[in-house]
């Protein structure tokens, strides 16, 4: 048996295992199909990784137990396969008394993809001899693989969620509002609630934000108090919005009720200290050259800000806030005791332009939260899945426009 071949076909292989098995852990299809072709694969995984270490340099008494170790664990998976000891009605009910239940299209492909995780590093090993070459070789895949999982995985989210809403989007459904609680109907006055607390949250905060940056960074001379107050917006960037929420409840309410106001208010709180971060990173990136030639052809310290600084800084400056407005889209727990109903009531304009701040609004967020509640009471689900496809757009293309929106500045601006 010729080793570079051999070993080639392994890593082909253990690949092809290690791709079925991470799909059959996302899409849960019933294994049982292809269980036998992972048997297979695996049988003959082993075989060319081991006919390779006998014929290869990386033989010895050193390095033997740990090809015997891997080929143990791979052979007592395929016992567990092949013999029937795992089958379609096994389980594991609660584990270490986890709340969970583990079943058989859950553990076989587990211990199939961990099995050709083990051939891929055995094959690496007798490639480089079990050298430190190989040992880096090791690490950079695990690297490699660990990028790739994570976009799978966020790829296997996306795809499930656009599989099962898609089927629900349609003109009535982005248009009407729900009835039945959300049996029948759509998700207009959710859409329309979402757009106007959102874009409260950015009348608030973005002033607010933007301001406290500038004087942080152009203004004040304190270092000590620069970085007191910095420390102190990241620690509040990091608490739970749900904190925010038990304050606008126990503040705002008590004197705007629960209303679009008192939602708007307590998402721009939540988005000042992301705001602050974002402009005080953007008004860095200006090199200092040019506030010092604006200054040396006389301008004042607010004519440099306003026509030198700040345009320089606009790509950083609108891209903090549009992903305040994406974080603004997806908060659940600070509005739901503060501005929103689950009743398809829509928003009262005044004068046919400005909405009635002082009632209550219906919320993409807050209605998907309570179609999940009534999920297995009543016939909710596809329209769970559709909303939150919408949801996600949302989320998604605020980022998209926030990147387009930097990238299209960027351009614009040279020093």
């Amino acid at each position: 048996m010729k080793k570079k071949p051999a070993l080639a076909a392994s890593l082909v292989l253990s690949g092809i295992l290690f791709i079925t098995a991470l799909l059959s852990l996302l899409l849960q299809p019933d294994p049982e199909k292809i269980a036998i072709f992972w048997q297979a694969g695996l049988a003959a995984d082993m075989i060319l990784i081991i006919g390779s270490y006998l014929f290869s340099k990386a033989a010895s008494f050193k390095t033997v137990p740990f090809l015997a170790l891997d080929a143990l664990i791979c052979s007592a998976v395929l016992y567990l396969a092949h013999s029937g000891a795992m089958h379609a009605g096994f389980s594991i009910h609660r584990p270490l008394g986890l709340g969970a239940t583990f079943d058989y299209t859950f553990l076989l492909p587990l211990l199939f993809l961990f099995c050709s995780l083990l051939c891929i590093k055995d094959a690496l090993n007798i490639i480089y001899g079990y050298s430190a070459r190989g040992r880096e070789a090791l690490v950079f895949l695990a690297v490699r693989m660990s990028a790739i999982m994570s976009m799978l995985l966020l790829g296997g989210i996306l795809f499930t969620i656009v599989y099962k809403g898609i089927w629900v989007i349609n003109w009535e459904f982005l248009t009407e509002p729900h009835r039945r609680l959300g049996q029948a109907g759509g998700i207009s006055t959710a859409i329309i609630g979402s757009f106007w607390m959102v874009l409260g949250a950015m009348i608030v905060s973005s002033p607010l934000g933007i301001g406290a940056a500038i004087y942080l960074h152009e203004y004040s001379r304190s270092q000590k108090l620069n970085r007191l107050i910095t420390i102190a917006v990241s620690c509040l960037n990091g608490v739970p919005s749900v904190v925010f929420g038990l304050f606008g409840l126990a503040f705002l309410v008590r004197f705007f009720g629960v209303s679009l106001l008192s939602g708007s208010i307590i998402l721009g709180l939540i988005n000042i200290p992301t705001i602050i971060l974002t402009c005080q990173e953007a008004l860095k990136s200006v090199p200092n050259s040019l506030r010092e030639g604006s200054m040396a052809l006389g301008a004042t310290k607010w004519q440099t800000i306003k026509k030198v600084v700040l345009p320089s800084a606009m790509p950083g400056i609108l891209t903090g806030v549009i992903m305040g407005v994406a974080k603004a889209s997806g908060e659940t727990a600070p509005i739901m005791w503060t501005a929103v109903t689950f009743t398809a009531t829509p928003v009262h304009m005044v004068y046919g332009i400005i909405p009635d701040l002082f009632q209550p609004v219906n919320n993409l967020d807050y209605h998907l939260l309570n179609l999940i509640y009534f999920l297995g009471a009543w016939d909710v689900e596809a329209n769970a899945w559709g909303t939150a496809l919408v949801l996600i757009a949302v989320v998604l293309g605020t980022n998209m426009m926030a990147i387009v929106v930097r990238n299209r500045y960027r351009k614009k601006i040279s020093w």
